[in-house]
């Protein structure tokens, strides 16, 4: 029986760490099957989903425990597929949500807007931020792009009306608008 496992992993950035990641799942007749990744600060880290037999994930646990002594560091869990199944549902059910923002830099900014997304019970699917130069003054400039569930048809008023107080409060410009993917 096949059985669906997560693998995030993080190790210093170099080449050839992905390989030695598919190499053991490889290695286990394991399929690759989803996976995002990203490099970072010199980092380089990602999500892979696997799907493998029963009988081969106690080898890819050992197999990923020694690529530490390789530098990369790897976490594996199992995905439990009826909670996924529903999620997966609700997701393509739910309306879709796109959610932007650029402001100058300030500690808070994720957090004030992600405590009204979790009171809201709004989901965050994929969220994206980085840090760029303001055209006239250099000042860095958050900005961050986060795509968005309304699995429980919450009222997007009141969300939006609470957007506003934070970007007021915080002088950021946060549009939040219908994701038509």
């Amino acid at each position: 029986m096949k059985s669906r496992l997560i693998c995030s992993f993080i190790g210093d950035d170099k080449h050839g760490l992905i390989e030695l990641l598919a190499k053991a799942i490889s290695d286990c007749n394991g399929s690759w099957s989803e996976s995002s990744m990203v490099r970072l600060s010199g980092q380089f880290a990602g999500l892979v989903k696997v799907a493998i037999d029963e009988s081969n994930i106690e080898p890819l646990r050992l197999a990923c425990e020694g690529l530490a002594n390789q530098g990369l560091a790897i976490h594996i869990i199992p995905v439990n597929e009826t909670a996924n199944n529903s999620a997966n549902n609700d997701e393509q059910s739910a309306s879709q949500l796109q959610l932007n923002i650029i402001g100058n830099d300030r500690p808070g900014i994720v957090y004030e807007v992600s405590q009204a997304l979790a009171a809201a019970k709004i989901n965050v699917i994929k969220m994206k931020t980085h840090l760029s130069s303001a055209p006239m003054s250099g000042d860095s400039l958050f900005n961050s792009t986060m795509l968005l569930t309304n699995e429980y048809d919450h009222d997007l008023d009141a969300l939006e009306k609470q957007l506003d107080k934070i970007s007021e409060r915080l002088s950021i410009e946060i549009d939040l608008e219908a994701n038509d993917e």
